[in-house]
């Protein structure tokens, strides 16, 4: 085999590693009454999707064609390191020269274009894809303001929304003039809102009506509304979808990956206390497992300081609830490594290290460390 084969041969194998690693692209097509083509959605699945057939995924909408290229870009690189910080994540985009957005009532007096996200392209994605139920929605400049409007009309069809510089100049949708009374009216589904703009030259025709926005969500948001507002001062304007949807995200999945303070009111009832509110968590705000874990381990440190048997008893309940999790085992381990009782710290660190058999490369290479760690100490 010559060199130019070798170079080619390497090629092929690199880009099909590469393919096979990370996201895969499809699409559907819906048909509408008005319009002579079929309407057509990108659909991103994330890596893995194919393979995993028994796990179920966070859908994200956004209705700007080229939110697709970041999008999948962002959350390819955000999730592939244990889903941490953004969760997997089936990515719904419009295909370029879809023109479903003629449905759309700037005046606000209507909504065909979300009756058709709620009726029609939701469902079909719900029908032929794995979606666990979570549902998030992403927009910038007009789409931000369909972001709005569907936060304020159709408020149950998404979980989390990321409105990005909404265009409300002279009351696009109706966004300023019935955001108050619509706000006000809002269950008490738990719900998520990140609000944001810049201060560039393309704002600068809506600076006040973002100040009154703002303003409204401080009077009429419900509390259930988990809202923020973010002026990023110092961001050019192209850059304000992906730094928006970074912190968005991060602050979605908060409760999942950062978990409570110890000190915190629900930390300081134990660990009943926690496991009651992640099931609030699962059952009301994501409809889908969200574990204690990290809280409670949080809990056993935390106690730790102060009382040893206490914080031991939280490691050693946790090793009882997941008896086969490595880091249950691994923490209890490194509560006895902390009190100086290094022998039976590595005893657990063992099984944290056999129970790490099946997960990521980083996480069995960690649990050996440790092992060689307590190991050491103990000679």
């Amino acid at each position: 085999m010559n060199l130019f084969s070798k170079l080619t041969l390497l090629i092929f194998l690199l880009t099909s590693f590469i393919s096979n690693a990370t996201s895969k692209q499809e699409q559907i097509e819906i048909a509408y009454p008005g319009f002579s083509e079929p309407l057509v959605f990108n659909i991103t699945l994330p890596s893995g999707y194919s393979k995993n057939t028994n796990k179920s995924y966070v859908m994200m909408f956004d209705f700007h064609p080229k939110s697709d290229t970041y999008l999948r870009g962002m959350h390819d690189w955000m999730s592939h390191n244990g889903e941490w910080p953004w969760l997997q994540t089936i990515i719904v985009t419009p295909a370029v020269g879809n023109r479903v957005g003629m449905l759309f009532d700037a005046t606000g007096k209507t909504t065909p274009l979300l009756d058709f996200f709620d009726k029609k392209l939701l469902p079909e994605v719900d029908k032929k894809y794995r979606t666990n139920g979570f549902k998030i929605m992403s927009g910038f400049r007009g789409n931000g303001t369909i972001v709005l409007s569907t936060l304020i009309n159709k408020p149950d069809m998404f979980n989390a929304y990321i409105a990005i510089s909404p265009e409300l100049k002279d009351n696009h949708a109706g966004i300023i003039s019935t955001a108050s009374k619509k706000l006000s009216k809002l269950n008490n589904k738990p719900r998520f809102l990140l609000f944001s703009h810049g201060t560039s030259f393309k704002e600068e025709h809506q600076n006040e009506l973002y100040s009154q926005l703002h303003s409204i969500f401080q009077k009429y948001a419900p509390k259930k509304l988990d809202w923020h507002y973010k002026h990023f001062d110092s961001n050019y304007f192209m850059s304000l979808p992906l730094v928006s949807v970074i912190m968005g995200i991060e602050k979605i999945f908060d409760d999942i990956h950062q978990g409570l303070a110890p000190e915190s009111e629900i930390s300081q009832k134990g660990i009943e206390a926690i496991v009651q509110h992640y099931e609030y968590l699962s059952e009301e705000k994501y409809g889908f497992a969200v574990s204690p874990k990290n809280s409670i381990n949080a809990l056993g440190f935390f106690l730790l300081n102060a009382s040893q048997a206490d914080g031991l008893m939280v490691f050693k309940e946790m090793v009882k609830r997941y008896p086969e999790d490595a880091y249950s085992h691994h923490n209890l381990a490194k509560a006895y490594d902390k009190i100086g009782d290094f022998k039976k710290a590595i005893k657990h660190q063992k099984d944290a290290v056999k129970f790490s058999d099946k997960m990521l490369t980083w996480h069995k290479k960690r649990h050996r460390r440790f092992l060689e760690d307590y190991s050491s100490k103990n000679n």
